[in-house]
């Protein structure tokens, strides 16, 4: 099966296998292969190819119960067996760049499987593409697993059908959505947040724990981890609930007040369980002070600044300034530490900001806990 594409003997071959077990204890039986031929310029489909396969073990069928997807015993015993198709699915697979989610360590698998059982040769791949260790590793874990169904339910698609031809289709569409995503991301980092920040919706619960880091300024310092990576949160629209305060005695320091969303203080919560459990293995009795203030389901925010010359000061959290939605082309980089300017940006009420926070550590004056540090921070007035 030979296609040119834009002059180029040079298709993606996107394929999925449908399996069922057989007998317990037995192995897998191949009940269907589905593929499309994807152009690697343009990414779109150009041609397809399904085929059910009946199973060469009667006993099988005998036992088979119609699957939900569709498939059913009186269609799986008119399909063809692999043998009749295996020439058409070896022209379609050689020499080819194939794709596929998870399809390194159980389709290829399978395939070569199913090609030794009717002493054939095996299609070899001119190159392999598996989306789901490219997509953990470039999109992070924001389907929660990362298989196929999670990323269709994160995405809005409808469910996974477990069809082959439906399977590769609903892959295709997944590679080019976080594609898109993280093209955005990289040249509008302004707007869309960066993958090493997820929002609280994003964030599993049982993935939260804390690890020592290492001592600064006498103090311990605690890290919050999230699935082995350290915890960084965005979270956007957050109305400000109090304004600027400013403490300038060794370090320089600004915060303000903002509503907390319910799953951004259970999640924080979950943080300040962890974080205390591990401070009290190594701290020296201060007093916890949670993150969140459950009275007011509020939480403070603190700025990152260096005082360069007296009250001149860098900020080291990067400030952006949007009017309506659209960015001014303003940012505050350097303001007197007591600037009305930076005051007049956080009003209760009135502005709300997108914050990009990592977690610190504090142990002062006898009261401990976690410092939400703000890395990014865009105000929308």
């Amino acid at each position: 099966m030979e296609m040119i594409i834009d002059g180029e003997h040079d298709p993606i071959v996107f394929f999925d296998l449908e399996m069922r077990w057989s007998n317990p204890g037995q192995d897998w039986v191949l009940l269907e292969f589905g593929s499309i031929f994807v152009c690697p310029r343009r990414l779109i489909e150009l041609d397809s190819y399904s085929t059910l396969i009946r199973p060469d073990d009667p006993l099988f069928l005998d036992t088979f119960s119609d699957l939900s997807n569709g498939i059913t015993r009186e269609a799986l015993a008119s399909a063809p067996h692999f043998s009749q198709v295996a020439e058409t699915i070896y022209q379609i697979l050689d020499g080819k760049i194939w794709a596929g989610h998870n399809i390194q360590s159980f389709d290829c698998v399978k395939i070569k499987k199913a090609f030794d059982g009717i002493n054939w040769p095996s299609p070899e791949s001119r190159h392999l593409i598996d989306s789901l260790p490219l997509l953990k590793k470039w999109f992070g874990k924001r389907a929660r697993n990362m298989k196929l169904d999670s990323l269709a339910a994160y995405f809005g698609f409808e469910n996974q059908v477990h069809r082959s031809l439906d399977d590769v289709r609903m892959n295709l569409e997944v590679v080019k959505r976080c594609g898109s995503v993280l093209f955005l991301e990289s040249i509008f980092p302004g707007i869309f947040p960066q993958a090493s920040w997820i929002s609280p919706n994003e964030v599993s619960i049982p993935y939260i724990y804390a690890i020592p880091a290492s001592f600064y300024d006498g103090n311990r310092k605690i890290r919050v981890m999230h699935d082995d990576k350290d915890l960084k949160l965005h979270c956007i629209r957050l109305n400000v609930r109090f304004g600027i305060r400013t403490f300038n005695d060794v370090n320089p320091r600004l915060t303000f007040v903002v509503d907390a969303s319910s799953r951004l203080c259970e999640v924080l919560d979950n943080c300040d369980v962890h974080v205390k459990k591990r401070y009290a293995k190594c701290g020296d009795g201060s007093e916890w002070k949670p993150v969140v203030n459950r009275d007011y389901q509020n939480i403070c925010l603190q700025l990152k600044a260096t005082v360069l010359d007296g009250d001149i000061v860098k900020w080291e959290t990067k400030i952006e300034i949007y009017h309506n939605g659209i960015f001014t082309n303003q940012s505050i980089e350097y303001s007197n530490f007591d600037s009305e300017e930076l005051e007049r940006l956080f009003i209760p009420g009135v502005n709300y900001v997108d914050a990009f926070f990592s977690f610190g550590t504090f142990d002062t004056m006898k009261k401990a806990g976690i410092n939400l540090v703000v890395d990014k921070l865009i105000i929308h007035h």
